[in-house]
């Protein structure tokens, strides 16, 4: 498995590090940055809200390729959320396009992040969550752009319950009719329990639905009770467009295991069904999200990370009857390295995987490729590499190829692409 790579330099001094490494094409795209104010003593240009936005600054990177094969990337900073996009890789960003032009404290970090689908039609819509005053709250806010970025809608916010509590770890899909769907985790249910003098355990997984490309919602529906708190929901469109959502779970005891639902209609969701037995119990958020991808044959397949007595570390498998029976489990990865928050795609009978291994000082991506659904895999390979801390990795498609998306605090931005 060959790697063609093309790094997105988003920093003038990552791009002088970079200059003498062979085979990679830098693009410098912190516009209005002065080289004179790097060379400042502790000046830090990502924390002065005088200097131009950047995706230099961005903690968290998500991207989206449209039908076009136009690559977009959603990311915050200073309160604002940004899109940009690409017609061509070798050809760079263009500018930032901020989709809140009046700053918010916008959720950016870890699997808590800013993101945006483009439909059939070129219109572009954009989630994300904004913190709220008190610990653990928020509210989920949505935006849409009608003109291919140019502008966006004012923001309003999706969730019908106000309520200063957690609403929250948002996550966006839209199927080739328009339908916009959105499910995030909810207290709306526990804020209730609790105060009828119940217990209850962990959040709820609610969603709302648009029929209408964003220009409004239907009222929230719960998908399930009792989800973990703080950890992200995957989502991924079946072949008949309606979703299919996969969280973790608090079952029984509290055991955190996987739990996966596909909508039979917009307005009707199916039941929940338990597909991983780790046994994992923990009185806590594990903040370790799963991944989910569905195939050309409808298969589902998954990504998750437990530390439970049977099992621990990451665990892929896939499903042919949505859920109801798995493959038996395939461990990946290396818990030395503390692997984790993997990233799945199928492109055909064609199944990709990425995740992030960090031995303390150095972030790796490494990655496996399946050419059978995922019955059998090649073996893992490291995709990229770079000094401290790094974000999670995302796999997009792209004419039929996948290609790596990861943003690193070293060396930028990176677009990477499976040959």
């Amino acid at each position: 498995m060959a790697i063609s790579s093309l790094y997105y330099s988003t920093n003038l001094l990552h791009a002088r590090r970079l200059g003498a490494i062979s085979g990679l094409v830098l693009l410098w795209v912190l516009a209005g940055m002065a080289g004179a104010a790097f060379a400042r003593p502790g000046y830090d240009p990502c924390a002065d809200v005088a200097q131009p936005a950047s995706l230099a600054c961005a903690r968290t990177v998500t991207p989206f390729v449209d039908r076009q094969g136009r690559i977009w990337l959603a990311w915050a900073q200073h309160g604002h959320v940004y899109v940009q996009q690409a017609a061509d890789p070798a050809t760079g960003f263009g500018p930032p396009r901020v989709v809140n032009p009046v700053p918010e404290p916008v959720a950016a970090h870890g699997e808590n992040r800013p993101k945006l689908v483009v439909d059939g039609e070129g219109r572009i819509f954009v989630s994300w969550t904004r913190r709220g005053r008190r610990r653990f709250s928020g509210d989920i806010r949505f935006s849409r752009s009608l003109d291919g970025g140019r502008t966006f809608s004012e923001p309003l916010t999706v969730n019908d319950d106000r309520r200063p509590i957690g609403h929250r770890f948002d996550v966006l899909a839209v199927n080739d009719r328009g339908q916009l769907f959105i499910a995030w985790l909810d207290k709306r249910d526990r804020a209730d329990a609790e105060a009828a003098g119940r217990g209850y355990r962990g959040a709820a997984v609610y969603y709302s639905w648009s029929n209408d490309a964003g220009s409004s919602f239907q009222p929230d529906r719960r998908l399930a009770g009792h989800s973990c708190e703080c950890c992200r929901v995957a989502m991924a469109l079946d072949r008949d467009g309606l979703p299919v959502v996969m969280w973790r779970h608090i079952f029984d005891d509290n055991v955190r295991d996987h739990a996966l639902l596909k909508l039979e209609a917009p307005d009707r969701p199916g039941t929940p069904r338990r597909v991983s037995f780790d046994e994992w119990r923990i009185d806590a958020c594990p903040h370790h999200g799963p991944a989910l991808s569905v195939d050309a044959d409808a298969v589902y397949h998954l990504a998750w990370f437990d530390n439970g007595p049977r099992h621990h570390g990451l665990f892929y498998a896939h499903s042919a009857d949505q859920g109801r029976s798995l493959s038996r489990p395939l461990p990946f990865g290396d818990e030395r390295r503390a692997a984790g928050h993997p990233a799945l795609l199928a492109i055909g009978r064609e199944i990709y995987l990425a995740w992030r291994e960090f031995d303390g000082s150095r972030s790796r991506i490494l990655g496996m490729r399946s050419g059978n659904g995922g019955e059998t895999w090649e073996a893992a390979r490291v995709l990229a590499e770079a000094p401290g801390e790094a974000d999670y990795p995302f796999l997009v498609a792209r004419d039929g190829q996948a290609w790596l998306s990861w943003q690193t605090r070293e060396t930028g931005y990176r677009l990477l692409e499976f040959r």
